[in-house]
């Protein structure tokens, strides 16, 4: 629980946002991974797999998709058990970068505007970009356990040379590196930014000791895309 709320405080005191994107984004390919431990952020990548940090291997684990929020159900909320999960076969705290798994869910999910796959990245992407960070949050008067917001914000991805001179980055190989120059206001929960979409593609995922004064270190998916296409294939 500690890590839980040493990163809440971080993403609340130091994230970069452009204020357009200071708002509440459907972000249909988010799913929320439900456990009696830490909560935790995955990725729909296709409509039985969802793509996760390997440190959410988790007890009791349930996928949540769609409309999260308890008031107000449109039709969209699914809840899904998983049937087998894969965690990279390198991940340890030895190599936080290598903080992938892959959950397969015991039923499709049905897509609507609310329940959306997210394309993987084909290539790496160029220093500079600016990339959109999106993650789930909880509003103000949310009581419940899980949250109810998706948010997305901008900050640009850092070039390996300038992410190694950080003290987050120097130790971290298949990282993506994101700046953040501006204080987000907003606290957020307990979980957060998670991914980092690039061109509408999913670029990084978020690491178990991801972030640290005003740099994020999320793992590099395009670095992982044989193993995550050989584990999904033909299913």
């Amino acid at each position: 629980m500690k890590l839980i709320f040493y990163l809440s405080v971080l993403v609340g005191t130091f994230f970069s946002a452009s204020s357009a994107v200071q708002k509440e984004d459907h972000a249909p390919y988010l799913v929320y991974l439900k456990s009696h431990f830490n909560p935790c952020v995955g990725v729909l990548i296709k409509k039985n797999w969802v793509l996760a940090p390997a440190h959410c291997y988790l007890p009791n684990l349930k996928v949540m998709l769609g409309n999260l929020r308890v008031r107000v159900r449109d039709g969209t909320e699914q809840t899904i058990n998983p049937i087998n999960i894969v965690r990279y076969w390198n991940y340890s705290h030895s190599y936080p970068q290598d903080d992938l798994m892959l959950i397969k869910l015991a039923n499709p999910a049905n897509n609507s505007h609310k329940v959306q796959p997210l394309a993987l990245a084909t290539s790496d992407v160029r220093p500079g970009t600016v990339c959109l960070l999106s993650g789930l949050d909880w509003s103000q008067d949310n009581s419940g356990r899980h949250p109810d917001l998706r948010q997305n914000l901008e900050a640009p991805v850092m070039s390996d040379k300038e992410c190694q001179k950080t003290e987050q980055g120097k130790s971290h190989r298949n990282s993506l590196c994101v700046k953040f120059v501006k204080v987000f206001s907003r606290i957020f929960g307990e979980v957060a930014v998670a991914t980092v979409i690039c061109k509408k593609k999913l670029q990084g995922i978020e690491v178990g000791h991801f972030m640290g004064g005003d740099v994020g270190i999320y793992t590099n998916v395009y670095k992982y895309i044989s193993w995550i296409e050989n584990v999904t294939k033909d299913t």
